[in-house]
């Protein structure tokens, strides 16, 4: 089940594709910024037996930090969140596959309907206030892919249309539990910027 629990109703769920040392049961979304090394991302052991999703992740030319399939059961919500500095500008960018999905699912970016289909490929400012209900019968589930900016990806972003919305800095909340997961994950990493990072969350909560 996700992690943040304060953050959706009915059953939300996570499966690691790639991951921080490549363990499979590490399914929280640790940034770039947190100062891990490129190579300490690894793909797990289930990713593996999927050799569908294995190419269609090696479609993407820049450096895949996080990998995971998202289930968003019938009938449960997420409701409105940000996600800090998941954004192209920041240097990180998430992409969401449509894997399964019904025409009952909402998902929600400012108040603007994002209509994805099954098979497409978005990129979402997820840095915005975001929303998302599935009213359908069936589940939906995503791939979703954490990547660092490089040049291919901005030859992607070559439209200025695409970055037409302006950024929030407003950072997420989380209960007691979750922060001291968090918490605990980002000591596990045990770089400068994660201690500090784990430094600052638990200051702030003091």
């Amino acid at each position: 089940m996700h992690y943040n629990m304060r953050h959706y109703e009915g059953d939300w769920s996570v499966i690691a594709l790639r991951s921080p040392g490549g363990d499979p049961d590490n399914i929280f979304s640790i940034h770039a910024s947190a100062g891990m090394n490129n190579n300490q991302y690894r793909n797990t052991s289930l990713l593996d037996q999927c050799p569908s999703l294995k190419q269609a992740l090696s479609y993407f030319q820049c450096e895949i930090t996080m990998a995971r399939l998202m289930k968003l059961n019938a009938g449960a919500i997420i409701k409105e969140h940000t996600d800090y500095d998941m954004n192209f500008e920041a240097g990180e960018a998430r992409f969401h596959i449509p894997l399964q999905t019904n025409d009952k699912v909402d998902f929600f970016i400012q108040d603007e309907k994002i209509p994805m289909k099954e098979g497409e490929c978005w990129y979402l400012n997820l840095n915005l206030p975001h929303r998302v209900s599935n009213a359908g019968n069936t589940d939906r589930i995503h791939l979703v892919i954490d990547c660092l900016v490089n040049d291919w990806m901005k030859e992607q972003f070559n439209n200025p249309g695409l970055l037409g919305k302006e950024t929030t800095n407003e950072k997420p909340s989380y209960d007691v539990n979750t922060r001291s997961r968090i918490i605990e994950s980002l000591r596990m990493l045990n770089t400068p910027v994660a201690i500090e990072m784990a430094n600052k969350m638990e200051k702030e909560h003091d």
